[in-house]
């Protein structure tokens, strides 16, 4: 079948959007930035980077859901980049090495300038409530944020478990939110200890960000008010927070979240034998992430998959004795665009069990909101809020994260607090909302004529390559870097992390895997002779030569109109989504007619939209060439210690340890 290509102009959208880790990030994070950056040994700077657009960077090293590694580009090569652990290694390092004024590193809050020019109460001391917190103190507003536990953290704190999420990492972010400006009022339970009538008529705005502590009950289960059975995100809070909590040596947990996975862990670290984890869809409907899955099973958990709860069984004194459950098929896709399930007649079948976790999602508490007649609702989906202003009814009060939108990721709480927040700051103070950072666009060109000719040819192309866009010599064959963790029999304990952390070789390795996505191949027509060497050299089959007449022109760039006039032109189509940015096509070009084209910008806050940046980092590893050789000092690592390092060069290994270069092949047409 004949193949049709659409031409499209290149611009900062477009460049912006070949970045698609950056993009994928809730909160904006220029990941590529902070691992190149990790990848020369520059971790405080990389963590630095890392923190600015996150207040709760260090939470989100270890438990994000890590959407930027789904987007990661590098899986079309092998494996995508473990930007999360490299960003909990950074934590990690930072907090552990660096001394500021002779005292141990803390993370920076915002700065004070002058008095605060409003005051803003946050309900709830989540991720959500803190990073708005954030924002608003850099905004000049003075916060006070209300929580009714004795500790903030909010579900980062009590429902995700500390063999995962150190306590002491949830206080590096709070530490970094917290000065004159932002203050913790907690133990304080708003409709109880304070009226939020009282918040409104106190403060110039309300931001609730309570989250989703409401356990799910569903009517069709029988029995659930029986001895032994109790909502996972309880049992999570009391277990986590030093509360007696007993579980039987036979759990069953209802559900295929997160929060199904930590109830079950918890379980077997409280000395469960037998764990069933029981999900009414296939394994491949799940939400949780390989990884977890994988950490759980590894755990001897048990799963089953294509099972409905139908009635808790229970002993003639009313305690839970086990679950009946109905066996499932898969039917149409619901709403969500997952398959629903549908019982099978006569499949039943029971689990014995003394307790029973009920992991069936959560819905946030309203009944507190009812001394304002406008939120006197039954459901809180009834409750009115804008989605582009996160104003409700009323219009001092606003709400956002969880409590908005129901039960999310940790990293789409904290963009949502953050977008909550700008919209706070409009409304209290138009001015105050404006992001003072003039928007900037840079396209820098990088070819081989702008190289003197004597530098980057003493280890061969592959040293030419590092000059054009900072690439390791090794960065195309370094594995995956595998998390050290805990063997099972040494993971018992409720407070023993799990993951023990890249050490500064491994970190360096992964980070030194990144393709460096704001780097794009352009093609000069008026200079390619059309030979052919670029598609040759090329290791992805990244560019290929198409026939001008299998071009679609749409009119919009007139020169594509008048190239198609001429019936034997030919068009290169390059597959950015496939180029590893090796440069091997730039150094093969005879006319230079092929150049890398680094894209940096800032982008201010407009609307929702968060600012993001994407130039930091090179502001610390800059790619002229000077005395003689790049700035950006040699590998520190030696790859030959990862396991599964892929030897490409006969053995032949060079100075530092690495593989010497192989001189790519040509091909002669």
């Amino acid at each position: 079948m004949r193949e049709l290509y659409q031409v499209v102009e290149v611009g900062p959208s477009w460049y912006q959007d070949n970045i698609p880790c950056q993009e994928a990030c809730p909160v904006k994070t220029n990941c590529r930035g902070y691992l190149n950056l990790a990848a020369a040994g520059e971790f405080e700077k990389a963590w630095e980077l890392a923190l600015d657009p996150n207040p709760m960077a260090s939470i989100c090293g270890s438990v994000c859901a890590a959407p930027c590694e789904t987007a990661c580009r590098r899986k079309e090569v092998d494996k995508p980049l473990s930007i999360r652990y490299v960003k909990k290694f950074l934590s990690d390092w930072t907090h552990a090495s660096v001394r500021v004024d002779g005292h141990s590193y803390t993370q920076p809050p915002p700065p004070v300038i002058g008095p605060p020019r409003g005051r803003v109460a946050v309900v709830g001391a989540g991720c959500a409530g803190l990073s708005a917190a954030s924002d608003l103190a850099k905004l000049g507003f003075g916060v006070s944020v209300f929580d009714a536990l004795d500790q903030a953290g909010g579900t980062a704190l009590a429902g995700v478990p500390p063999f995962r999420l150190p306590r002491e990492v949830i206080d590096r972010d709070i530490n970094g939110i917290i000065n004159e400006n932002v203050e913790l009022r907690l133990s304080t339970y708003v409709g109880r200890d304070v009226t939020l009538k009282q918040l409104h008529d106190e403060y110039d705005a309300v931001l609730v960000t309570a989250g989703c502590f409401e356990p799910n009950y569903p009517a069709e289960i029988k029995n659930l008010d029986a001895d032994g059975v109790m909502a996972g995100i309880v049992f999570l809070e009391r277990a986590y927070r030093g509360r007696p909590v007993e579980v039987g040596k036979n759990v069953v947990v209802l559900g295929g979240g997160y929060t199904a996975m930590d109830c079950a862990s918890t379980s077997w670290r409280l000395g469960a034998d037998n764990v069933s984890i029981v999900y009414r869809r296939g394994r491949d409907e799940m939400v949780v992430d390989e990884e977890e899955l994988t950490e759980t099973e590894r755990e001897g958990i048990h799963f089953v998959y294509l099972a409905s709860p139908v009635e808790v069984l229970t002993t003639e004194w009313g305690h839970a004795r086990g679950v009946r459950f109905i066996r499932n098929k898969l039917g149409e896709p619901d709403k969500s665009g997952r398959r629903s399930p549908e019982p099978i007649a006569g499949s039943e079948f029971d689990v014995p069990c003394e307790t029973v976790l009920l992991a069936l999602s959560q819905n946030p508490d309203t009944t507190w909101l009812a001394d304002i007649p406008e939120f006197r609702v039954k459901r809180y989906r009834d409750l009115k809020v804008d989605p582009d202003t996160y104003q409700t009814s009323v219009p001092k009060i606003f709400m956002a994260g969880d409590y908005r939108e129901g039960p999310s990721t940790i990293i789409a709480a904290v963009a949502d607090g953050r977008s909550a927040a700008q919209q706070v700051a409009r409304f209290l103070d138009p001015i105050a909302s404006a992001v003072n950072v003039p928007e900037y666009h840079e396209i820098v060109t990088l070819r081989r004529s702008s190289t003197p000719d004597n530098i980057g040819q003493i280890a061969g192309e592959a040293e030419l390559a590092r000059v054009y866009h900072n690439m390791s010599v090794d960065y195309d064959r370094i594995p995956r870097q595998e998390m050290p963790k805990l063997a099972k029999r040494e993971r018992r304990g409720l407070f023993l992390e799990v993951n023990q952390g890249y050490d500064q070789a491994q970190a360096i390795a992964e980070s030194d895997r990144c393709l460096k996505c704001n780097f794009n191949i352009e093609i000069i027509g008026e200079l390619c002779i059309i030979c052919g060497g670029c598609v040759d050299v090329c290791p992805m089959d990244v560019i290929h030569m198409v026939d001008m007449s299998d071009v679609v022109d749409d009119g919009a760039i007139p020169a594509v109109g008048e190239a198609k006039k001429w019936g034997q032109g030919v068009a290169f189509f390059l597959d950015e989504t496939a180029c590893i940015r090796c440069a091997l096509c730039v150094i093969r070009c005879p006319t230079d007619a092929i150049t890398m084209n680094r894209y940096g910008a800032v982008m201010p806050a407009m609307g929702k939209t968060l600012p993001k940046e994407s130039i930091d980092d090179e502001v610390h590893l800059d790619l002229t060439v000077g005395g003689g050789r790049a700035i950006r000092p040699l590998p520190m690592y030696d790859p030959a210690r990862a396991s599964g390092y892929k030897n490409g060069h006969n053995g032949h290994v060079g100075e530092n340890g690495h593989a010497a270069p192989e001189r790519s092949k040509e091909h002669v047409h």
